[in-house]
C-alpha cells in the first residue's frame, strides 16, 4: 500500500447541509432538525397531499420546511388514493435532478477480513462484499475493485480507518477507468469542492469524500439488531407473500419514500426475518454484519429518516462482482471441505473484544497437508492462495509450469538449494511496517541483511543453471525431457522459461545488491548481534563518530590523568575522582569524610576557591572546576553524541530502505510465490499428484479419473478406493444414492476438494483430470449445531438452500448432502425434488447425496433427463445374517435399491431384537399390512410374564411382609432377581 504522511488527506465533513437530503456549499453532515431548508438538494415529506408517487418540487403540506431549486419532495404517506402509477409516471413532471444519485459505501476491517456495504439510490439496492485480505497491496487491490464496481460518492468509516492514513487514502481515491473518470454509465464522480478539502480548498478530481461515524455505529450487537429489525428486502417479501397473486411489480422500481400503507399492502409487511435475511447476509461474518449495520444506521438518519419506523426498504441485496478474478468461497465451504482447521483457545468465544488467548494452531486440514513452505512469508502467501483460488486458466497454468519444472529430476539439486536459502527469508512486511512506524529493532537490520543475501543467492540460482534446465525442459532436450503443451503464443512456447523469467523480472536484482552493499558498509553486524540493544556503525564510515568512539574508549585513562593533575595542583586535598554524569558533565568527586565538612552550613572550608559546589550524594561531594569545564568543552557528552549519531545514521538507512519499499515488496513477494510452488511440488511428488488440464468455463466439464480424497486417504486403514467423476453440460446434477457407511458424503467432499485444488494451481490426487474454471463453490452440509443461531437444523438447511438458489450460476459447483432429512419424509421429498429441478434449470454443477429413493421411483426426477445423472455407492449385502455387509466405496451408475438401514444398524452394534423388530415393521409397511404388536412372551415389560406372575402370587400370599419369614424374603428376592 502507498506510504503517506499521517492525517486525513484533507477530506472531511462539515456538519449541516444534510438532513435526509444533500445540500451544497457547507459540506455534508447529519442534521436531525425537522425545520431546515435545502437548496439544490433532496427534500422528504411525511405527508404529501399531492399523492401520485410523491415526487415534486416546492412546498409540501404537513412539514415546516421548504425545498427549493428543483429538489425532490418525497412522501411516505400519500393522502390521495386511486392514482394509477402506470398511467401517471411519478417522476414525469419533476424538475431535472442536478445531483448524482446517492451511492454511499460503509467499510470495516477486522483482522484479515474486510467488508463493504454500498447503497445505490439509483437502483435502490444494497451491494455487499466480504473477503479475506492479507494487508498491503492485497487490501488495496480489493478496495480498488469494489470502488470500481460500486462507484460510491460517500465513504463511511470508523476511527481506526481514519487513523490509518494509507488505508484512508486508498478508500477515498476513486480508480479512474476508461474515459474521463466516470463510471461508464453516464454518472459523474461527484467531485465537489469541500471546505478544508485540500490545499487552497481544492481536492483531487478522483477523490471521494468520507464521513466519520461513531464507534457505536459499528458495534456488533447493535448492527445485528438494526439488520434484523430495520431492513426490509422486497425480493424476499415477494417470496414470503401468502398470496402468490399479490402484485409486487412495483418492487422492481421501488424508491425510498414512495410506498404507502394503501399501495399493495406494503405497510402490513414487517422487516425481513432472520430466516430470509440469512439467505442473503452471512450473519456468521462479524465484519460484514458491522459494515452493513453501519450503513443502515446512516441511511435511517438520512435517506430513510421519514420512513415509517425508520425502516430501510430496498429492492434487493446482492453480492459485489468485484472479486470475479478469484473463486468465491464462503466460510461454510472452507469448513466443510476442511481447507483450514484453526483451533483457538476456548475463551476466545466468550470475549467480544476479539482478544486472543495464546496463539491459535492449525489442525488436520488441507492447508497443513500442502504447507511445506520454509519462510513465514511463504506460509502466509500459501494461505492467501488457498483463500483466493484463481479463475483465470492462464494464471493457473503458470503455477503448473513452475511445479513441472521443479518436479523434474534434473532440477532437484537446484530446488534443494532454493529451499535452503528460503529458510533465511523472514517477514518483509513486518520489517517495513516497523520502519514506517519508527519502531524498528536492531535485529530487524540483521534479519534484513540475511534476507537480502538469501534473495541474491536465489536470484543467482534462478538466473544460472536453473534457467538453462528450464529451456532444455521446454525444448525437449536432455534425457527424459519432453516439451509441454501450454496455450499457444510466442511467450507460452517455453512455459518453464517464462515462469523463471517472470520471477526474475519481479526480483529487482540491482536494487537488492546495492541495498545489501550499503547495509554492509554502514552496520557492524557482528557487534550489533552482541550488544543487541542498538545498531553499531562500522568503523571508517563516519570520521567524527570514529574519533568520538576512540576518545570514549580511552576516556578512563584520560580522566585518571586529569585527576592526578588536579590533585597535584591542590596539595591540600587528600583524594579525588573525576567522573562523568550524563546531562551534567565532568565533575570532581571527593569524600566528605576525609575533608572538613560543615554539615550545618553544607560547606567545605578547606576546598580550593575555584571548586564550585554542585551537590552531595551519600558520602561523596561533587564539584565543578576549571579543568572540568575544559573537559566539557573539549570532550562533551560522548556517550550521547555517539548514540545520537548512530541513531541518525540508522534513521537515514531506514529512509533508504523505505525508498526501495516497492522493489523490496515485489522481490520478496516473488520469493514467497516461489516458496509456495516448491511446497506444492513437494506434496505432488510425495503423494502421487498429477497435473490437471484446465478447461475454459464455457466447456463446463468436471472429468476426473480415479480421484482420491487427499485427507481421507491418509487416515484409512486400508487402501483408499478411488472413484471417477464425469460431469458436463449434459450431466449437470449428479444424484448419489446408496446405504449409510458407503462413502456418499466423502465422495461429494472429494469432488469439491479436487475442483478447489485445481483452482489453487496444485496438482491433484488422481490419474487424470480435466476441470473447467468455476466462479464459486457452495455447500449445504449438516453444519455444527449452535445455540447462537435462532434456527432449527431443518430451518438452517432451508436457509442454506435458499442462499444457493440465489447465488448459483451456470459456472457454480454446488455440493448438497442429504437435504430435506430434518422434516417429515413427504415434505422432505417434495422440497428436495423441487429444489433439484430448480438447480437443474439454473445449469449449475451439483453433486447431491440423498436417501430419498422415491425421487426416482415416483418419477419426480428421471435419470438422463434435464441434466440429472443417477449414480450409487455399491455395497455387498450378505445373503445370511451370519455375515456383515461390506461397503465397497465404489461409484456405479444407477439408483440404489435400498439404503440398507438395518444392515448398517447391525454393523453399528444395535441390539439384535431391535433390528429384527424393525425388519418386521418394514415388511408390514411394504405390504400395506397393520404392524402387529409384540408377543407377550417377547415383551419383557408385560405383567403376564411367568416370573412376574410368581412374584405377584407370593406377594399376595403373605399377610404382613413386616413379619415375613426369612424363607419368604429369600424366595421373593430370588424371583425378583430372575425378572
Amino acid at each position: 500500500m502507498r506510504r503517506s504522511a499521517a492525517g486525513s488527506n484533507g477530506r472531511g465533513w462539515n456538519g449541516g447541509g444534510r438532513g435526509g437530503g444533500r445540500g451544497r456549499g457547507g459540506g455534508q453532515g447529519n442534521n436531525y432538525d425537522n425545520d431546515w431548508n435545502s437548496r439544490g438538494g433532496r427534500a422528504r415529506s411525511a405527508n404529501n397531499d399531492q399523492g401520485g408517487g410523491g415526487r415534486g418540487h416546492g412546498n409540501n403540506n404537513g412539514n415546516a420546511w421548504d425545498a427549493r431549486g428543483g429538489g425532490r419532495a418525497r412522501s411516505s404517506n400519500n393522502v390521495a388514493t386511486g392514482v394509477n402509477l402506470a398511467a401517471h409516471p411519478p417522476y414525469a413532471e419533476a424538475a431535472p435532478d442536478t445531483e448524482p444519485a446517492l451511492r454511499v459505501l460503509a467499510f470495516h476491517e477486522q483482522g484479515h477480513r474486510v467488508a463493504f456495504a454500498c447503497y445505490s439510490e439509483e437502483n435502490n439496492e444494497i451491494v455487499i462484499e466480504d473477503c479475506a485480505s492479507h494487508g498491503g497491496n492485497d487490501t488495496e487491490r480489493i478496495i480498488q475493485g469494489v470502488l470500481a464496481a460500486c462507484r460510491p460518492n460517500l465513504i463511511l468509516v470508523g476511527n481506526k480507518v481514519v487513523a490509518n492514513a494509507p488505508l484512508l487514502e486508498c478508500l477515498t481515491t476513486m480508480p479512474l477507468g476508461e474515459g474521463d473518470g466516470g463510471d461508464g454509465n453516464g454518472r459523474s464522480n461527484d467531485n465537489r469542492q469541500l471546505e478544508g478539502g485540500g490545499e487552497n480548498g481544492e481536492r483531487p478530481a478522483a477523490a471521494i469524500p468520507y464521513q466519520l461515524l461513531k464507534s457505536s455505529a459499528f458495534e456488533p450487537r447493535q448492527c445485528r439488531s438494526v439488520i434484523l429489525t430495520k431492513l426490509r428486502v422486497l425480493t424476499l417479501l415477494r417470496r414470503q407473500s401468502a398470496n402468490p397473486h399479490d402484485n409486487f411489480a412495483h418492487a422492481q422500481n421501488y424508491t425510498p419514500g414512495l410506498h404507502s400503507s394503501g399501495v399493495g399492502g406494503m405497510a402490513a409487511h414487517p422487516p425481513s426475518s432472520f430466516h430470509s435475511l440469512a439467505s442473503v447476509v452471512d450473519f456468521d461474518s462479524p465484519t460484514l454484519v458491522r459494515s452493513l449495520g453501519a450503513l443502515l444506521t446512516y441511511l435511517r438518519s438520512t435517506a430513510f429518516r421519514l420512513e415509517e419506523g425508520f425502516t430501510v426498504t430496498v429492492n434487493d441485496v446482492r453480492r459485489c462482482p468485484a472479486s470475479d478474478s478469484f473463486l468465491r468461497l464462503e466460510e461454510t465451504t472452507l469448513r466443510t471441505l476442511r481447507i483450514f482447521a484453526t483451533d483457538r483457545h476456548p475463551l476466545v468465544a466468550a470475549n467480544n473484544k476479539g482478544r486472543t488467548y495464546g496463539k491459535s494452531k492449525e489442525g488436520f486440514s488441507l492447508f497443513t497437508l500442502l504447507d511445506r513452505t520454509k519462510s513465514k512469508a511463504g506460509r502466509e502467501r500459501l494461505r492467501q492462495w488457498m483463500r483466493q483460488p484463481l479463475r483465470r486458466p492462464g494464471e493457473i497454468r503458470k503455477r503448473h509450469a513452475g511445479m513441472e519444472l521443479f518436479l523434474h529430476p534434473e532440477c532437484h539439486p537446484a530446488a534443494s538449494l532454493l529451499l535452503e536459502r528460503l529458510g533465511d527469508v523472514g517477514s518483509m512486511e513486518s520489517i517495513l511496517m516497523r520502519m514506517q512506524r519508527c519502531t524498528s529493532q536492531p535485529n530487524d537490520f540483521l534479519v534484513l541483511g540475511k534476507m537480502l543475501e538469501a534473495a541474491h543467492a536465489i536470484v543467482a540460482a534462478l538466473n544460472g543453471e536453473l534457467r538453462e534446465k528450464a529451456f532444455r525442459l521446454d525444448t525437449g532436450e536432455g534425457e527424459g525431457m519432453q516439451s509441454m503443451d501450454v496455450d499457444g503464443g510466442s511467450r507460452r512456447e517455453y512455459p518453464s522459461v517464462a515462469y523463471v523469467d517472470e520471477l526474475l523480472r519481479r526480483c529487482h536484482v540491482q536494487e537488492i545488491r546495492n541495498l545489501r552493499e550499503r547495509m554492509a558498509t554502514i552496520i557492524d553486524e557482528e557487534v550489533t548481534a552482541e550488544v543487541k540493544d542498538r545498531v553499531v556503525i562500522n568503523y571508517g564510515f563516519h570520521e567524527e563518530l570514529d574519533r568520538a568512539k576512540e576518545t570514549f574508549e580511552t576516556l578512563d585513562e584520560t580522566l585518571s590523568e586529569v585527576g592526578r593533575q588536579v590533585l597535584g595542583r591542590h596539595q591540600d586535598l587528600i583524594s579525588l575522582k573525576v567522573v562523568f554524569l550524563p546531562q551534567v558533565g565532568f565533575l570532581v568527586s571527593i569524600d566528605k569524610r576525609q575533608h572538613a565538612y560543615d554539615e550545618a552550613a553544607n560547606a567545605f572550608p578547606n576546598i580550593p576557591e575555584d571548586f564550585e559546589f554542585v551537590f552531595v550524594q551519600d558520602d561523596d561531594a561533587f564539584f565543578k572546576s576549571d579543568e572540568m569545564n575544559q573537559l566539557d568543552e573539549e570532550i562533551g557528552d560522548l556517550d550521547a553524541f555517539i548514540k545520537d549519531t548512530e541513531a541518525l545514521l540508522v534513521s537515514d538507512l531506514e529512509e533508504e530502505v523505505l525508498e526501495r519499499e516497492s522493489e523490496l515488496r515485489a522481490t520478496f513477494g516473488a520469493l514467497a510465490d516461489l516458496d509456495c510452488i516448491l511446497s506444492l511440488a513437494g506434496c505432488a511428488a510425495d503423494l502421487g499428484f498429477v497435473r490437471p488440464d484446465i478447461a475454459p468455463a464455457e466447456e463446463g466439464v468436471i472429468r476426473i479419473e480415479n480421484g482420491r480424497h487427499p485427507l481421507q486417504e491418509l487416515i484409512v486403514d486400508d487402501d483408499f478406493i478411488p472413484n471417477d467423476t464425469d460431469m458436463d453440460n449434459a450431466n449437470r446434477v449428479l444424484m448419489v444414492t446408496g446405504p449409510n457407511f458407503s462413502g456418499k458424503s466423502c465422495y461429494a467432499r472429494q469432488v469439491g476438494v479436487l475442483v478447489y485444488l485445481a483452482h489453487v494451481g496444485s496438482y491433484l490426487p488422481c490419474d487424470s483430470a480435466r476441470i473447467s474454471v468455476m466462479d464459486q463453490i457452495i455447500v449445504n452440509f449438516g453444519d455444527v449445531e449452535t445455540c447462537s443461531v435462532p434456527q432449527s437444523t431443518f430451518q438452517r438447511d432451508l436457509t442454506q438452500m435458499a442462499s444457493i438458489m440465489r447465488k448459483a450460476t451456470p459456472h457454480t459447483l454446488v455440493l448438497i448432502d442429504k437435504f430435506g432429512k430434518g422434516t417429515a419424509p413427504t415434505s422432505g421429498i417434495a422440497v428436495m425434488a423441487s429444489a433439484m429441478q430448480r438447480l437443474a434449470r439454473s445449469k449449475c454443477k451439483c453433486v447431491v447425496t440423498t436417501h430419498f429413493l422415491e425421487l426416482f421411483s415416483l418419477g419426480l426426477l428421471k435419470d438422463g433427463q434435464d441434466g440429472v445423472k443417477a449414480v450409487q455407492m455399491s455395497i455387498h449385502v450378505p445373503q445370511t445374517d451370519e455375515d456383515d455387509a461390506v461397503p465397497l466405496f465404489k461409484l456405479e451408475d444407477g439408483v440404489a435399491q435400498s439404503s440398507a438401514g438395518l444392515v448398517c444398524a447391525r454393523m453399528a452394534g444395535l441390539n439384535r431384537k431391535v433390528v429384527d423388530r424393525a425388519s418386521d415393521i418394514i415388511s408390514a409397511l411394504k405390504g400395506g399390512e397393520q404392524v402387529k404388536p409384540l408377543p407377550e412372551s417377547m415383551n419383557a415389560n408385560s405383567p403376564f410374564q411367568p416370573n412376574v406372575r410368581s412374584a405377584i402370587r407370593l406377594f399376595l400370599a403373605v399377610d404382613s411382609w413386616a413379619n415375613a419369614s426369612d424363607e419368604d424374603l429369600a424366595l421373593l428376592q430370588t424371583i425378583v432377581d430372575s425378572m
